[in-house]
């Protein structure tokens, strides 16, 4: 992680509301949300807008494991900061803009039982309940 990095990532840190020990966070981060993770949560806001998990995750990666399992509003918020690596929260009549450069990383099971394609366990799921976790 470069110096200016480091200063930046520092910044929104000291703004979210998480501690942290030392000067400036040298290591690149990794955020892992729960799936039950809300819209907010990912994108940031609140009464005192702070910065959400997509900013936390700033110069860094976030992983989103069991991606299937979060909500289409959770996943919609995603747009906008994978696009444009920065991210507006609004709150009445003021807006803040966090940064939000990292690498999405996602992963899921292939279906509910999760042995899909497994070499020695056999699928118990129905096609039915395959298709569902694929859309």
């Amino acid at each position: 992680m470069t110096f200016d990095e480091a200063v930046e990532t520092t910044r929104i840190w000291s703004v979210s509301g998480h501690a942290f020990v030392g000067d400036l966070i040298k290591r690149r981060t990794f955020r892992s949300p729960h799936h039950t993770s809300s819209a907010v949560a990912l994108a940031g806001g609140g009464t005192y807008p702070r910065p959400g998990e997509v900013s936390l995750s700033h110069n860094g990666v976030l992983f989103l494991d069991e991606f299937a399992e979060f909500r289409r509003d959770a996943l919609e918020v995603l747009r906008q900061p994978l696009e444009d690596k920065k991210i507006t929260v609004s709150r009445a009549r003021v807006s803040f803009i966090f940064p939000a450069s990292f690498m999405l990383v996602a992963a899921m099971n292939p279906c509910p039982c999760g042995n899909l394609g497994h070499r020695e366990k056999e699928c118990v799921c129905n096609p039915y309940q395959i298709k569902e976790v694929s859309k």
